[in-house]
């Protein structure tokens, strides 16, 4: 006999999705958080309406911003713009992720937060785990048949078992500014502004957010795959104060870095034997699409769901997980190839965007219909 059947270090959307389909499957499942709950969490907190499907929960409205994102706007870089209509979930992570956090232990999933994965050692027929609880100065060691990672960009099992996906000196990075002000644009659009002088690794952004004193905030970010974050945010961030008439004070900065090897062809990585790695864990971040919490939780799910069939049968849950896992995988490392990192200029990439901006419109328009109709863990991941 083991501990448990499953433990599941991260607390957040993938983490939380696995535990409680893990837990309502009658698997006695623990999950983790390495901060203490409800945590802040640097993140776009924007989802499409079949989140929820995939969620398997209807998200209450008090977990949502006050400003619902009802439209899109992309910019070119020559800055010709075309935008469409589109509804989003807009929401901050800390509320939202306590939320899964609390469904989940509903479902019967123990849950541990301020608490590290500190080691794993894998055996034949289970796995150890070392689990800290660092200010109580507290180590614990539980015995499970399977461990998930969804740890995040960072992940703290697979940069154990794969340490060459974390070069040194791998820092690719986001950066959001809070600013309590006005500018001439819709409080109801997302605009996505795509241009390499900005951001190299998806579009910049703008949009509206509700901080914890439950007031709106004009929120201007940018990333990049390499360290000249602060200053490609500045240069986005006085664009769009010219631009855009944007006043105000920047009243709160945050951000993110990942040691994850984001340019690697391997970064996609699922796992092996009984450790499964789902969301950012597993590379599953999107930034040609620009979202991965969609992935992030039908992995969570799928994961839960493997484990469960990997029960019932003699095949191993790494192989039951790869399948189940084919279409993401397969769309996530074709889109790779597409992201913008691989335009040598914004000439080159304006042409590109022209070029794919109708055929994107209809499949997007179309995938979504048949979303309505599909189960959950059939979803198409929008943008395609």
């Amino acid at each position: 006999m083991f501990d448990y059947d499953v433990i599941i270090a991260g607390g957040g959307i993938a983490g939380s999705t696995a535990a409680k389909f893990a837990a309502r499957g009658g698997l006695k499942t623990l999950f983790v958080e390495r901060h203490k709950t409800p945590r802040h969490k640097p993140c776009s907190g924007i989802q499409f309406d079949y989140f929820e499907k995939i969620l398997g929960e209807k998200i209450p409205k008090e977990r949502l911003c006050n400003v619902e994102l009802t439209k899109i706007k992309m910019f070119f870089p020559d800055g010709k713009s075309f935008g469409s209509d589109f509804r989003m979930f807009n929401f901050m992570r800390k509320p939202f992720d306590h939320w899964l956090n609390l469904i989940a232990q509903e479902a019967g999933a123990e849950f541990i937060d301020d608490c590290v994965c500190q080691r794993v050692d894998e055996k034949e027929d289970h796995v150890l785990v070392t689990l800290v609880k660092p200010k109580e100065k507290k180590e614990m060691q539980y015995t499970t048949k399977y461990l998930i990672d969804a740890t995040g960009l960072r992940p703290k099992i697979r940069s154990q078992l794969r340490p060459e996906d974390f070069p040194k000196g791998n820092e690719g990075a986001t950066l959001n500014y809070y600013i309590d002000g006005t500018a001439d644009m819709d409080p109801e659009t997302l605009y996505q502004f795509w241009n390499l002088d900005w951001n190299n690794a998806m579009f910049a952004w703008v949009y509206m957010k509700t901080l914890e004193d439950d007031r709106d905030y004009w929120v201007v970010g940018t990333g990049c795959n390499d360290t000249n974050v602060n200053e490609r945010q500045e240069k986005f961030y006085n664009y769009i104060k010219k631009e855009f008439n944007l006043e105000g004070e920047i009243v709160k900065r945050e951000g993110y870095k990942t040691s994850m090897n984001m340019l690697s062809k391997n970064r996609v990585w699922l796992g092996r034997e009984r450790i499964i790695m789902i969301g950012d864990a597993a590379g599953l971040v999107d930034t040609y699409r620009g979202v991965g919490m969609d992935a992030a939780a039908l992995s969570g799910r799928l994961a839960a769901k493997s484990i469960l069939l990997a029960e019932k049968s003699n095949k191993k849950v790494i192989d039951i997980y790869t399948k189940l896992m084919k279409r993401i995988t397969s769309q996530t490392t074709r889109n790779q190839e597409k992201e913008i990192r691989h335009y040598e200029n914004n000439q080159v990439l304006q042409k590109s965007l022209e070029k794919s901006l109708l055929k994107m419109g209809v499949t997007m328009f179309i995938q979504s219909k048949f979303n309505k109709i599909k189960s959950p863990e059939k979803q198409s991941l929008l943008p395609p």
